[in-house]
């Protein structure tokens, strides 16, 4: 319960839910949880157009790793925190206001590592004797990426992707300490009032919008993947199963 609260305030995350009529003068939550899945989404598809092609296109000619990677890596050195408070500096300064641009900014600058690093490390990966059996029946470099080269990485890379998914939902509320709206505003607002029911309430929504975005992009690689790809993902972790299971104990 909010220690400047009064009476009629609820006392637990299951009244807080529930209670429309009490529970917060901010926006409700579908609108909340539809800003932070839009910028979060915007984000995500900025993400894939630009790391996915790019560390493919590196991977594929086995060029630029360490420059592209020094250069996508940045965004771990920096605290996301600190580029959306700079952002929102700039932005306020160039008179294109509080949101939403200062925050998709430094999402994708965070979701970008992993989408580089699975996706070149998957094309890199791929078997050298398949590349070598498609360019020997004269399959150009580019048949050779789109044909060969990333459908046997694409389950990597979509690991990938939900990987920077994930971050990038669960990053998403900073911006509301910055001003802007999303459910991180019902934290903002817990916080400032020491109300922990409207926190725990705010976390669990930033919580199960992440669990939700992994669960759907999963069931989503599952229908891109073809089905041969499919067959062998499955017979690879069988086997796995069956080597850790038949593997005599040690003591």
């Amino acid at each position: 319960m909010s220690v400047l609260g009064g009476a009629d305030e609820p006392t637990n995350v299951i009244e807080w839910f529930t209670d429309l009529e009490n529970r917060d003068i901010l926006r409700p939550i579908p609108e909340q949880a539809w800003l932070t899945i839009w910028h979060s989404a915007f984000a995500l598809t900025m993400v894939v157009l630009l790391a996915v092609p790019l560390a493919a296109l590196l991977a594929h000619h086995r060029k630029g790793e360490l420059a592209a990677s020094w250069i996508i890596n940045i965004g771990r050195a920096v605290p996301t925190i600190t580029i959306v408070g700079l952002l929102v500096i700039v932005s306020l300064r160039a008179g294109f206001g509080l949101e939403p641009w200062p925050i998709i900014i430094a999402l994708v600058l965070l979701g970008l590592p992993p989408a580089f690093t699975n996706t070149y490390a998957a094309v890199r990966g791929v078997d050298p004797s398949a590349v070598g059996a498609a360019r020997a029946m004269g399959l150009t470099h580019r048949q050779v990426m789109q044909r060969v080269e990333l459908p046997l990485a694409l389950p990597v890379i979509l690991a990938g992707v939900r990987t920077a998914a994930v971050q990038i939902v669960a990053t998403e509320p900073l911006a509301a300490f910055f001003g802007a709206e999303g459910l991180g505003a019902y934290l903002r607002a817990g916080l400032s009032r020491r109300d922990f029911v409207t926190v725990q309430g705010g976390a669990l929504l930033v919580a199960g919008v992440a669990i939700a975005t992994e669960v759907a992009l999963m069931a989503a690689g599952r229908l891109l993947l073809p089905k041969g790809i499919r067959l062998n993902v499955r017979t690879s972790r069988a086997d796995r199963h069956l080597r850790r299971d038949s593997a005599p104990a040690t003591t």
